[in-house]
């Protein structure tokens, strides 16, 4: 197979670099702290809590990536292949800035490094040009239907569960400040973030507000409320940071989802313990998220 090349169209179809002009993109091409490095076969690209100042699209061969679970075990949640990109979301507003999860080379591969700097640059201007909102020029429908097949907790649906995304969905709007989800409710549903933001908080020991992460458009809340082995609850609230549009998918059928993909629901559940980790830290009381 032809190793792919960095090229505007490629990097057009980023999520986070896909609102920048023809003329954007070739200056990030051009930019010459951007390059193609290559990876020898089980070389780590990066490691889970490295600051973050790059992210990667792959243009030949495949990486892993993976989490610590547990007992600090391993865990492979996904493996990512060429035109798949990845480090993007340590980059993105609100993140930590650091990596939660390792990136190592399954075989030997070559991949286009782009400078944190030149991603931030990036989605400010995707931020600004669209205002993280939805898209007039498409159907409500073909825009759920881009944000699930963007969301790799997703990855293993079929085209003809893509296809009929409007029967197991429904697409819910929130006004700045509303309360999506409240800390102890049961769940009932995983959303993804369709236009605009929301914040997860909690309440510290002095009755504090700690805004414990933000979420926008294609990234996904309420997962760990239905896992199986779970609380049956929500261990944050959640609320619109922005006038938000949200794709609410129902418990059933995410459950569906987890119970045939293992790597998915073990992933899912170290997640789950290091946003735990995350929340006593935060507000240091020993609550589950």
């Amino acid at each position: 197979m032809t190793m792919l090349q960095p090229t505007v169209e490629l990097l057009r179809k980023v999520p986070v670099l896909g609102g920048l002009s023809n003329n954007e993109l070739q200056r990030i091409l051009d930019a010459p702290e951007n390059m193609t490095i290559s990876f020898a076969p089980q070389e780590v690209i990066f490691a889970e809590g490295d600051a973050a100042d790059c992210m990667y699209i792959v243009l030949d061969g495949a990486v892993d990536v993976r989490i610590r679970s547990v007992g600090d075990r391993e865990i492979t949640i996904a493996n990512i292949k060429p035109g798949e990109y990845f480090g993007e979301q340590a980059l993105m507003p609100g993140s930590s800035g650091r990596r939660n999860a390792s990136v190592r080379s399954l075989t030997r591969c070559t991949a286009f490094r782009i400078s944190g700097s030149r991603v931030a640059a990036g989605m400010e201007k995707v931020e600004r040009s669209r205002a993280n909102a939805m898209d007039p020029s498409q159907s409500v429908v073909e825009q759920v239907r881009g944000v699930v097949r963007a969301c790799r907790l997703f990855r293993s649906l079929s085209a003809q569960d893509l296809d009929r995304v409007n029967e197991w969905t429904t697409v819910e709007e929130f006004d700045e400040g509303d309360i999506i989800l409240r800390e102890d409710e049961p769940g009932v549903a995983l959303y993804l973030v369709l236009g605009g933001s929301v914040e997860a908080f909690a309440i510290d020991e002095d009755g504090k507000l700690v805004v414990l992460g933000r979420m926008s458009k294609g990234q996904y809340f309420g997962e760990q409320s239905l896992l199986a082995d779970g609380s049956g609850t929500h261990n944050v609230s959640v609320r619109a940071e922005t006038r938000v549009t949200l794709v609410k998918v129902s418990k059933r059928y995410f459950v569906s989802i987890v119970n045939h993909d293992e790597k998915l629901l073990q992933a899912l559940k170290a997640v789950g313990e290091a946003q735990r980790k995350k929340k006593i830290d935060a507000v240091g009381q020993n609550h589950r998220w």
